[in-house]
């Protein structure tokens, strides 16, 4: 049960999720520095065509508004919390490899957004990854609900073109949400091929 998981952490040995912390600093700091949608940061397609290419890490790590940063760093402590004991220091790996794949997703698949920013894609890449982790720890179907109503959250929001919960500055976009469940479930296909064989 989900449930085995938070007493662990509870009843275990003090564990800091010191990686979590400092993301969720670093995206704080950012928008605290640097403001809404900045313009040296933001993911935008013109830029990177002209060799910008931080843009493809640095977009997911920016928002359009207050509302979209609080938000979005609100959902990346909780989540970065709840799966950094599993996670470990693939945490970071996780993330970089989001932010670079969600990028070229939309870089290729979408031409016509020109301009991007935000967490949310990369945070579904996490969800997926840490969710199916937990899942084969504990074999509980309350993970696998977890994935189905997030994928049904996205598909409705792919539907409705909008965000069903919050309304920001720049339109949402459920379709990198969507992208980013796909990358996670590549991730963790990847890391059970990779992992020694019992014989």
């Amino acid at each position: 049960m989900m449930f085995k998981h938070f007493n662990s952490i509870r009843h275990g040995m003090i564990y800091m999720p010191w990686r979590t912390l400092a993301l969720t600093l670093l995206a704080t700091c950012l928008f605290m520095i640097t403001g809404a949608a900045p313009e040296m940061l933001i993911y935008e397609q013109t830029a990177i065509q002209n060799g910008e290419l931080w843009r493809l890490i640095t977009g997911h790590w920016v928002h359009s508004d207050t509302q979209h940063a609080t938000w979005n760093i609100i959902a990346l402590f909780l989540l970065g919390c709840l799966f950094e004991r599993t996670l470990q220091r693939d945490l970071f790996t996780i993330l970089l490899i989001a932010s670079i794949s969600i990028s070229a997703w939309v870089y290729f698949f979408m031409p016509q957004m020109t301009a991007y920013c935000g967490l949310s894609g990369i945070l579904n890449t996490l969800l997926v990854v840490g969710t199916l982790a937990l899942w084969q720890k504990y074999r509980s179907t309350t993970f696998l609900l977890i994935l189905f109503l997030a994928v049904l959250k996205s598909a409705i929001e792919i539907q409705m073109q909008s965000a069903i919960f919050t309304h920001t500055a720049w339109p949402s976009v459920p379709a990198a949400h969507l992208a980013g469940m796909v990358i996670g479930l590549q991730i963790t296909l990847y890391k059970s091929h990779s992992l020694p064989q019992e014989e």
